[in-house]
């Protein structure tokens, strides 16, 4: 029983974690600043590559004042800095 309900739990934090982690991003130059040097220190040469185009993406989309979907692409490259 306890298992159960420690396991709906954990599947119910999960859209939450996600929903709350991108209310966090700011999409201005100094959050690019900080991402790109958190990008740079990717060791993972797949991991760096795919962060590096999400970050290009991100940078576009300030660019184009589209902030949502900038705040998406920097959430994505976001995700190659952790450990999958």
């Amino acid at each position: 029983m306890l298992t159960r309900l420690l396991i709906a739990a954990v599947i119910a934090a999960v859209p939450v974690s996600s929903a709350l982690a991108q209310a966090d991003i700011v999409c201005d130059q100094a959050g690019m600043t900080k991402l790109e040097t958190d990008v740079n220190s990717i060791t993972d040469a797949t991991k760096k590559d795919m962060a590096q185009k999400e970050l290009a993406m991100a940078k576009e989309a300030l660019t184009a004042n589209d902030m949502e979907k900038c705040k998406s692409h920097m959430e994505n490259a976001m995700k190659g800095k952790d450990a999958m």
